[in-house]
């Protein structure tokens, strides 16, 4: 059974441990261990922005609603230096704010669903959908955007079953080495 809820300040570790694990090829650039990855961002996290999908106390998986006062994570430099070392946490900093902490230009009234993970053992049994559907029902957003990458056809799949529907497309800078080449916007609006 699974129980859709709010983070608690107790479910950090195992939010970051499962960011690390769904973003895992993401961030084997800066390191291919997910629970030094998990280690590195969970300082960062806030986890007032956090939903989980909770499996008999196990956490299945993560997602988090920001909006343009906020963002569900922050770079946290020294964590970051410890875990990668100083040359690699100084560009994980400089290459993660960019991600973590750009302001968003979405009204007030408008949700940012980002951080959307689920670990492998829980994957392809619709918890994902769960996640999304019952969080956005907890808040009062009128609308809720996300992005996703064009090769996530999963992630497309799953959000568009929802109702989310595509509104732009933005090449992404450096997209042969990241392995993918477009960032697919998706828009969900409450009715």
């Amino acid at each position: 059974m699974v129980h859709i809820r709010k983070a608690e300040e107790t479910d950090r570790n195992h939010v970051a441990f499962c960011i690390a694990e769904g973003f895992e090829k993401d961030f084997s650039i800066l390191c291919k261990d997910n629970q030094k990855v998990a280690d590195a961002i969970a300082a960062g996290l806030h986890m007032e922005r956090f939903y989980v999908a909770d499996v008999q106390g196990d956490i299945a998986g993560v997602l988090a609603i920001s909006d343009c006062n906020g963002r569900a994570a922050g770079v946290e430099k020294a964590s970051l230096k410890k875990q990668f070392g100083f040359f690699k946490g100084v560009i994980a900093a400089f290459v993660l704010k960019e991600e973590f902490e750009k302001q968003l230009a979405y009204p007030v009234t408008t949700g940012y669903i980002e951080f959307v993970a689920v670990r492998k053992e829980y994957r392809r049994q619709g918890i994902a959908a769960a996640m999304l559907r019952e969080s956005m029902q907890l808040t009062n957003y009128q609308e809720f955007v996300l992005d996703v990458t064009d090769i996530n056809k999963n992630a497309i799949k799953c959000y568009t079953s929802i109702g989310f529907e595509e509104f732009k497309r933005i090449p992404e800078k450096h997209g042969k080495q990241k392995g993918f080449q477009e960032r697919i916007f998706m828009r969900y609006c409450c009715r």
